[in-house]
């Protein structure tokens, strides 16, 4: 089955704030009057929208939002502006949770933009998109490493004065999600740290927004194995976790061993799959069989976590070899179906975009790659900045 590398295009944009004060307007094939979330009428998606509107009462509990997708997701430009409209319109804190994180620069992918990795050692790594795994893998979809003697990485948020997001990065939690090496040890920020089984959990005296790391290992025979790593802010009423990997698909994360202990630690509210674009590029496509994994992943996650309400997002219309690609639409359709067969929440950016050849629209306003299928970072924070209007006007419409 081919899978697509992500060509995410990193330039210079200009502030979202110019294009969001009235985006229909500005650009007029986009189907605002479609641009909602349509809702299930389940007891998890009722508690999730209640969560939302107690998060500022005295009775406040803190939401946990894991959003799984593709390329769209792992350059981070679409989800870091939901985050950051969501921490706007319900988080007061100036510093905020950055989530669950992934070295990807270790793995030799592209990395989000809002954080940067610095490494040394030796690693190898493994990816769910591979067409054999070299190594167990978590939620991420992607593990890195090491069995050298001394190995570390380092991870710097990247908040410039300038930055457009308003809500800072800044941890005083982390958890590491690792194999069990009883070899290994880690040090954190200079500080010796025993691993526990799995997952190792380590508190801060302070907020920070850089940490570095340090892997001994005592016996070469045996791999320390780094599956992701979760930075948090105890105070933060948000928690928003992004999971994306280059080329997947509903089947590539079926293939994650520790998906569901993984997805248990993170005890998420509300699981958001942006998945599809691959399917429906594969010249192999079948609907059915799209239909049945599709499935077959949303009930893995709701057997591990069935308190969670999911929410599906249909993929974006885009081209292949320079025509539409139709198996979009039949993705597009089957999501729909699934929704209402399943009782889930979902949002139809297809149709929000403008549907069939509406990605012309888009490249035309230089909102895409000229591949005509990825956006540029100004096309991601617009589908962002949509998606957010979308579901903060669920919340404060929903009686």
């Amino acid at each position: 089955m081919r899978k697509l590398i992500g060509n995410i295009f990193f330039i210079v944009v200009l502030n979202l704030s110019s294009v969001s004060q009235n985006i229909c307007d500005t650009l007029s094939f986009i189907h605002c009057d479609a641009n909602k979330i349509y809702t299930s009428t389940g007891e998890s998606t009722q508690r999730l929208i209640q969560k939302f509107k107690q998060l500022n009462g005295l009775d406040s509990e803190q939401i946990n939002i894991v959003h799984i997708g593709d390329s769209h997701l792992q350059a981070g430009f679409l989800t870091e502006q939901i985050k950051q409209q969501l921490f706007n319109q319900f988080c007061s804190d100036s510093a905020v949770s950055p989530g669950f994180i992934f070295p990807y620069t270790i793995a030799q992918t592209n990395n989000p933009f809002f954080y940067k990795v610095d490494y040394s050692g030796e690693w190898a790594w493994s990816k769910n998109v591979d067409a054999e795994k070299t190594s167990h893998l978590g939620l991420s979809g992607i593990t890195v490493k090491t069995n050298d003697s001394l190995a570390t990485f380092t991870i710097k948020i990247n908040q410039k004065k300038d930055s457009s997001f308003s809500k800072y990065y800044g941890f005083n939690t982390i958890k590491i999600l690792h194999n069990n090496n009883h070899s290994a040890s880690i040090k954190i920020n200079n500080k010796k740290f025993v691993p526990e089984d799995y997952t190792s959990s380590f508190n801060l005296n302070e907020i920070m927004d850089s940490v570095h790391f340090e892997i001994t290992n005592t016996d070469s025979t045996k791999y320390f194995e780094l599956y992701g790593i979760i930075l948090e802010n105890s105070s933060s009423k948000i928690n928003y976790h992004t999971i994306g990997v280059n080329g997947a698909t509903a089947q590539s994360y079926l293939k994650c061993d520790y998906l569901s202990s993984h997805l248990s630690c993170l005890n998420p509210d509300l699981v958001i799959i942006s998945l599809g674009t691959n399917e429906a590029y594969d010249d192999q496509f079948s609907a059915l069989e799209h239909e049945y994994i599709l499935k077959d992943l949303i009930f893995q996650i709701q057997d591990i976590t069935p308190h969670t309400a999911v929410l599906l997002i249909t993929p974006n219309d885009h081209l292949k070899l320079e025509k539409v690609n139709n198996n979009v639409f039949m993705v597009r359709n089957n999501i729909l179906k699934i929704s209402k067969e399943l009782n889930l929440n979902y949002w139809d950016f297809y149709s929000v975009m403008g549907g069939a050849n509406s990605i012309t629209d888009w490249y035309n306003k230089e909102l895409t790659g000229n591949d005509k299928l990825h956006f540029k970072p100004v096309g991601y924070r617009i589908q962002g900045e949509l998606f957010a209007k979308a579901f903060i006007h669920l919340i404060e419409q929903s009686k």
